[in-house]
């Protein structure tokens, strides 16, 4: 009954996606049908300028954080439910909710936000550390999709090896966003991923 909860709240809250509200208002169409075609932070910079870019990542991460909060509140309420089997749904319907929303037809962003901050709630340390590698790769290769999926595969490393009773939950989780990536990661393969500067 708990993780069921869990699910469908962290769902229904992450399946709201900021990218595509303000798109329409700030451009007068969707997102999903300019620049890359992504509902999130980069496609919201390279279309609609770094200011509504920054407002989308604050709302995306909002999101994640009200779905934990939702999902700490709802173990508080039924006392004995084990805590970190919540968290592993939360993270997975997060990332689900994030990246196929049922408000827009089930076609939203690629999950890097959601699972930067829910992981961050996990284990903050371990996603700290694979937050400076994305930044470093993104830096040097200028590719946003890469730093984001290298900084992704560290963490499934690093959590197996230090804290895997979260890998369960962070390998599904992964696991979408690296299908969401598909394209991206065809193009870095040919050397004809988009640069951010």
């Amino acid at each position: 009954m708990v993780n069921v909860l869990v699910f469908l709240c962290s769902y229904l809250i992450c399946a709201i996606n900021p990218a595509i509200v303000i798109s329409k208002k700030v451009i007068g169409t969707d997102i999903r049908n300019v620049g890359s075609g992504n509902a999130g932070t980069t496609n919201a910079i390279r279309t609609m300028g770094k200011g509504w870019g920054i407002l989308v990542f604050i709302l995306d991460a909002l999101k994640v954080v009200i779905a934990y909060g939702v999902t700490i509140l709802i173990c508080k309420i039924f006392k004995g439910s084990n805590v970190i089997t919540a968290e592993s749904v939360y993270i997975v319907a997060a990332i689900i909710g994030h990246c196929y929303p049922i408000y827009y037809n089930f076609q939203g962003g690629k999950g890097v936000v959601a699972i930067l901050i829910s992981c961050a709630f996990l284990e903050p340390k371990i996603t700290l550390v694979c937050l400076i590698v994305a930044i470093i790769i993104i830096f040097i290769s200028r590719m946003v999709s890469m730093g984001s999926l290298s900084s992704i595969v560290l963490f499934n490393i690093m959590i197996m090896v230090m804290e895997p009773w979260y890998l369960f939950g962070v390998m599904i989780a992964s696991a979408i966003i690296i299908y969401k990536h598909k394209a991206n990661i065809k193009r870095i393969m040919n050397g004809e991923e988009n640069k951010l500067f």
